[in-house]
């Protein structure tokens, strides 16, 4: 069987055993002499050796207690260790924090949020996940990661908590070369590049077009930037993209923008139901409350 001993019994021992005196440790300790004596006698009988020898008034330790005295110096600076720990993840100086998001909203929104946490919170690890929009609902609501950013409505159900935080006007765009012009619905022959497949992409394009996105093939692909890409790289292939995307290619002449309507296109932060550790409370303040940024969506709250 086990010895049974406190924290309390260890401490007092040190105390006499540095001291090699009762009422000097008692006094320090703020605790009455016999009280001393019968911490130290209940860890004799819990160890079943002795530890103190008395040498006129003093004491003094046995070669057993020199021993057991080592042994209780490195729990006592275990605990302290421990301590610290405690103290350093409570104050945001220790942890990992991880948070998922769609394409759209990993390349144009969240750069400067994680950059701001990260200079914040210097010590904290942070995992980002780019995943399908309706991933990161579902792995946000399993606990495989604490927080979420997607573009578009959350998947319903959960138990999850969403909070609009920005959005960005979704446009149709080509390649100049591909015909059409502001105003114009895009050319016969042209192909449908839709990203992300489960956002709200393919839904937008829809909206955009009406009834000739019926009539156009169309080719899927991972994520917003591959479809930025491939239709700078040649005419053919039509996409809606967000303007914070293209704004510098439209600009520059490298894209063209067709069809005049625009679709304003939500972004959420997502979290579980809960208090969590004040890391993860940390990163969805961020998330939650981002601030305006040059590449960043457009700040719209509520």
């Amino acid at each position: 069987m086990r010895p049974s001993f406190t924290l309390e019994q260890i401490r007092t021992f040190l105390a006499v055993a540095s001291r090699e005196h009762v009422t000097h440790a008692a006094r320090v300790l703020r605790l009455s002499q016999p009280a001393v004596t019968q911490q130290i006698q209940l860890l004799e009988r819990a160890l079943g050796v002795r530890l103190l020898e008395r040498v006129g008034r003093n004491v003094r330790l046995t070669n057993a207690g020199v021993e057991v005295a080592g042994a209780c110096l490195l729990v006592m600076r275990a605990l302290e260790n421990l301590e610290g720990v405690v103290q350093a993840v409570r104050g945001l100086h220790l942890g990992t924090v991880s948070v998922a998001a769609s394409p759209l909203a990993a390349n144009y929104f969240l750069p400067p949020i994680i950059t701001a946490f990260t200079k914040a919170y210097p010590k904290i690890n942070v995992v980002v996940a780019v995943v399908s929009a309706e991933d990161v609902c579902q792995q946000v609501a399993a606990g495989q990661v604490e927080c979420g950013m997607i573009d578009g409505p959350p998947t319903p159900g959960g138990n999850l908590v969403r909070t609009r935080v920005g959005s960005t006007e979704m446009v149709l765009v080509a390649h100049p070369d591909n015909g059409g012009g502001p105003g114009e619905n895009p050319p016969c022959g042209s192909r449908l590049l839709v990203w992300d497949v489960g956002s709200a992409s393919g839904t937008i394009i829809a909206r955009l077009l009406g009834d000739a996105v019926d009539r156009a093939p169309r080719l899927q692909i991972g994520s917003v930037e591959a479809a930025r890409l491939l239709v700078l790289s040649a005419p053919g292939f039509v996409t809606a993209m967000p303007s914070v995307a293209v704004r510098d290619d439209l600009g520059s002449g490298a894209l063209s923008r067709l069809c005049s309507r625009s679709v304003t296109l939500p972004i959420f932060a997502l979290r579980r139901q809960g208090p969590d550790s004040p890391a993860v409370e940390a990163l969805w303040a961020a998330l939650s409350t981002p601030e305006p940024n040059g590449r960043a969506l457009r700040h719209t709250p509520g």
